[in-house]
């Protein structure tokens, strides 16, 4: 499959303003996937279900549809991403646009606002979470907008975030839209749900080879190939081994490991045989010092990192400031540095393609249950594995999947690149998300008879059987805990009901909140905080061994929330003793190497842990105000 030149395309009717915008990009020819979304209407502004592999230009098709139905119609359009890095990404591929006269704007976090400033922008670069807070505080000019792109759409399916991807998808349902997503296995179901055409052609501008990497009875490494070539491979690390040969043959190493831990040693394990790699030390050097002198990070994590750099390698995770992360990612496009050890969070964030994709390791941890590891999903190596192959550099990617021996080696060829992954599900079937969802719908329609909501919610993907199941207890649970009531044969939100939906916090944070605070009449500064960190919406961290010990010692004041007794909700109740303590270093201006020493945490993490802190200190406030 060629791509094709713009007289070739001359039937389209691509609109000339577009293609000198393009142009200045270097972009003269369009792609088998992006040719056939324009087949199937997509300048026309039809409704689309886009899925095509990583790298196969999906996000130039949103932009061809977005502006292509700007200039037609005008009024506003929304792109949507799961990640903030995402979001700053797409923002800058949009900035072109405003040759045209369109005004764009991006707009992240600080839920509890109608952002009436957008009033004023044509493109909205936003996540799901902020157009979902968006759409509660029902600001005027939504109504003007009448084009959604929904990007990384299989997010769906993600535990966290996947009812709000499908909250959203409810609504940008009933106008004009683009889902963009990897693969998808049930995509008849899902474009009849989003009432669009499903778009797929399996191209890729940098053909893709994948295998599986196992140790062989007599201790060597072989990788076995799903084109049926096979490799031997050298040494007794086989990620360091096959590494260095990839960097030496002249290519780009991404690999992926289960851990903040095994990323940073793997990384540094990879740093002591890179003698024989052809760097360009000069500039290194130069982007080290770079590291060196950010503010945003601890001094630790500066100089280990520098000293990686200087060799061309990093590690890559959620706990290194954004600035880092940013210079890592940088360099990599740059081709400065050659190898990236990261947690899986980098496949679902911005575009890093290398040569070679080794994934080191098929189980991970699970966020929501703490202490609990499962296997990949296939989705997820999906995301990583579909990084292989950079255009412009490489005839040819390679994913590699790194297993114990030869029989798992075949259960995990099967499984991960054989098979397609996993159907898109709906994940509001859990009291918490479905009873967020009920309160969303609420805020952002206004009052509906039981009738009228039971319709809507419908409109889900989430089976009915489960529908009839959940949806009774939430409008029992909801009445009975005054986040509605009933009045004239119609739901409508009380004070507090409206107030929890436009902070966009969780009804059982609220909940939680409200018998904390009636409950108490007075408490320490810690106590409070422990109290919201141990709500819901409150992220979860580690907690060690002797951590067990010493947090509760730390404590120096009676607590809110009594000690447990179950296990589980121990490690929880750790969890947010953590977290109350790092806050309050925080706002006792602790300095903050101190703090990432003593508690064992990266800058990223203090930066998140901080701002859901103030997110939901703010929002315990003013629920203080109305009680």
């Amino acid at each position: 499959m060629s791509q094709l030149t713009w007289r070739e395309l001359s039937s389209y009717n691509l609109d000339d303003r577009i293609k000198r915008v393009l142009e200045k990009r270097g972009i003269t020819k369009l792609n088998p996937v992006q040719v056939q979304a324009m087949e199937k209407g997509l300048l026309e502004g039809r409704r689309l279900l886009l899925a095509s592999p990583t790298g196969s230009g999906k996000t130039l098709i949103a932009e061809l549809g977005i502006i292509s139905y700007l200039l037609n119609h005008g009024g506003k359009a929304i792109y949507v991403t799961p990640l903030r890095a995402l979001t700053s990404e797409k923002y800058r591929a949009f900035l072109d646009w405003q040759e045209l006269g369109f005004k764009v704007a991006m707009s992240t976090g600080d839920y509890d606002s109608d952002d009436s400033w957008l009033e004023n922008y044509d493109i909205i670069i936003t996540t799901y979470e902020k157009l979902d807070s968006l759409w509660r505080h029902r600001p005027s000019w939504l109504k003007d907008v009448n084009y959604f792109a929904l990007d990384e759409f299989h997010y769906i399916n993600d535990g966290e975030r996947g009812p709000v991807v499908e909250s959203v998808a409810i609504r940008a349902k009933k106008r004009n839209l683009i889902a963009l997503s990897a693969t998808i296995s049930n995509y008849e179901e899902i474009s009849k749900w989003l009432n669009a055409e499903y778009v797929y052609i399996p191209w890729r501008p940098v053909p893709l080879v994948e295998g599986v990497m196992f140790k062989d009875k007599k201790g060597s490494y072989t990788i076995i190939f799903n084109d049926g070539s096979a490799k031997r491979v050298k040494g007794d690390d086989p990620i360091i081994s096959y590494t260095i040969e990839s960097l030496i043959n002249g290519g780009q190493v991404l690999v992926f490991r289960n851990s903040r831990r095994l990323a940073e040693t793997t990384a540094r394990k990879i740093a002591q045989t890179m003698g024989l790699v052809d760097l360009d030390d000069k500039y290194l050097l130069k982007v080290a010092e770079e590291i060196r002198n950010l503010e945003d990070a601890g001094s630790e994590e500066r100089e280990d990192l520098a000293n990686l750099v200087i060799r061309g390698v990093a590690y890559h995770h959620a706990g290194l400031s954004r600035s880092m992360r940013e210079i890592i990612e940088r360099e990599f496009l740059n081709r400065k540095i050659k190898v990236i050890v990261a947690t899986p969070t980098l496949a679902a964030g911005v575009n890093l393609p290398a040569r070679t994709v080794i994934v080191g390791d098929i189980y991970r941890f699970n966020r929501h249950v703490i202490g609990y590891w499962e296997d990949i999903s296939v989705m997820e190596y999906k995301q990583m594995g579909g990084r292989a192959g950079r255009p412009g550099f490489d005839e040819k990617g390679e994913s590699i999947i790194l297993v114990r021996d030869k029989n798992e080696a075949e259960e995990v060829f099967k499984k991960y690149i054989q098979s397609p992954p996993e159907p898109l599900e709906s994940r509001l079937g859990s009291e918490r998300a479905f009873y967020t969802f009920i309160l969303g719908i609420l805020s952002s329609e206004g009052d509906m008879s039981e009738k009228g909501l039971y319709n809507y919610v419908n409109e889900s993907l989430l089976p009915k059987k489960l529908i009839d199941s959940y949806f009774d207890r939430a409008v029992v649970w909801l009445k009975d805990n005054s986040f509605i009531d009933e009045i004239k044969d119609k739901y409508h939100l009380t004070d507090f009901g409206k107030r929890v939906a436009d902070l966009y916090i969780n009804p059982f944070t609220a909940q939680q909140v409200r018998n904390s605070l009636s409950n108490v009449q007075e408490a320490c500064d810690l106590a409070y905080l422990h109290m919201l960190a141990y709500t819901p919406d409150a992220p979860t961290i580690g907690v060690s061994k002797n951590e067990e010990e010493d947090l509760p010692e730390m404590a120096n004041c009676e607590l809110i929330v009594e000690e447990p007794y179950e296990e589980d909700e121990m490690a929880f109740y750790l969890s947010a003793l953590k977290i109350a303590l790092i806050t309050r270093d925080w706002i006792e201006e602790v300095d903050e190497d101190i703090i990432l020493q003593r508690y064992g945490i990266g800058s990223g993490d203090l930066r998140n842990i901080v701002e859901t802190m103030d997110w939901l200190t703010y929002s315990g406030y003013q629920l203080a105000m109305i009680l």
